[in-house]
């Protein structure tokens, strides 16, 4: 009884750990509305991530409070969600400018 209780323990408790996919975007803030960022990567493509209470903003291993980010900074963003649609940041770090590539 006691083995069947602790599996279903480690089942359940795991079950949360599953639920999203990990994401890491990098690329240059595009917008800032309220509880969002867009997000232009290298390639072009145009990513929304929904930022909340918990999302960690840091510059120079600093937190730094979330209304600091603005259009024309470069960011890396861990996120979550089960897909490009449904992202929410856990940490956006801000980071030098992305140099452009020689296209050699």
């Amino acid at each position: 009884m006691r083995r069947r209780t602790a599996l279903a323990l480690l089942l359940f408790s795991a079950l949360p750990l599953l639920a999203h996919d990990e994401f890491r975007i990098i690329g240059v803030v595009i917008k800032k509305p309220d509880t969002a960022l867009q997000v232009r990567n290298k390639a072009g493509k145009v990513f929304s991530v929904a930022l909340n209470k918990d999302t960690v903003v840091r510059r120079d291993k600093n937190k730094i409070a979330a209304a600091e980010l603005k259009a024309g900074l470069t960011v890396v963003i861990d996120a979550l969600g089960d897909s490009e649609a449904d992202l929410v940041a856990m940490e956006v770090r801000i980071v030098p400018a992305i140099a452009p590539s020689s296209g050699k």
